[in-house]
């Protein structure tokens, strides 16, 4: 029996915060992105679901691991939201971009009124994230601009309990959410592919 009784519910993050000890770090609870892991020789040969089964294996949370299946099972081989996100990311994002940058414009991208906020903040040599004033957007742009955020920085600015939350966060955020951490974690060459390598 677990020692947590509010486990699996939408107030269960409150009560682990409450039997911490007073200004203690909670350790490996976050969504570290940029974490070392082994990459498979051949990538480009990687099924989607060996790619995410990859690069999330870490992460044991029955509500994360459902949603990563439905995700599966819902892959068409279109790496992009829409034709729109495509359409954006591509104007901004270069084959030499790094692939941090690659995964923030990927976020950004994904949301119109995001991209309203963040595309004059957004230059060749760096993308300014705290320059982005938010306002007007919805809790899947705030959660993307969230994401872009650790992945720029290293630091927990978003939670896995928050991300596999369907309440929380929608399939389409979540969906940009995954994409974004393995084009940070593998490069933008995942998205350049065709469909038919899936």
């Amino acid at each position: 029996m677990s020692r947590y009784f509010l486990y699996g519910t939408r107030f269960s993050e409150f009560e682990q915060m409450m039997m911490l000890v007073p200004n203690f770090t909670q350790r490996k609870r976050g969504l570290i992105v940029m974490e070392n892991f082994k990459a498979e020789s051949s990538q480009s040969n990687a099924t989607y679901k060996r790619l995410l089964k990859n690069n999330f294996a870490n992460f044991r949370h029955r509500y994360l691991n459902k949603r990563l299946q439905k995700l599966i099972q819902s892959f068409d081989g279109e790496w992009f939201l829409n034709a729109t996100h495509k359409q954006r990311f591509m104007t901004i994002c270069k084959p030499y971009t790094s692939k941090k940058a690659c995964a923030i414009i990927y976020l950004l991208s994904a949301d119109e009124n995001l991209w309203n906020c963040a595309s004059s903040h957004i230059h060749s040599s760096e993308i300014n994230l705290t320059d982005i004033l938010l306002r007007g957007i919805s809790t899947d742009g705030y959660a993307l601009y969230q994401t872009a955020r650790t992945i720029a920085t290293g630091k927990e600015h978003i939670h896995i309990n928050e991300i596999a939350d369907e309440q929380l966060i929608g399939n389409f955020a979540f969906r940009a959410i995954i994409h974004s951490i393995l084009i940070a974690r593998n490069g933008n060459h995942l998205i350049m592919r065709n469909e038919s390598d899936f």
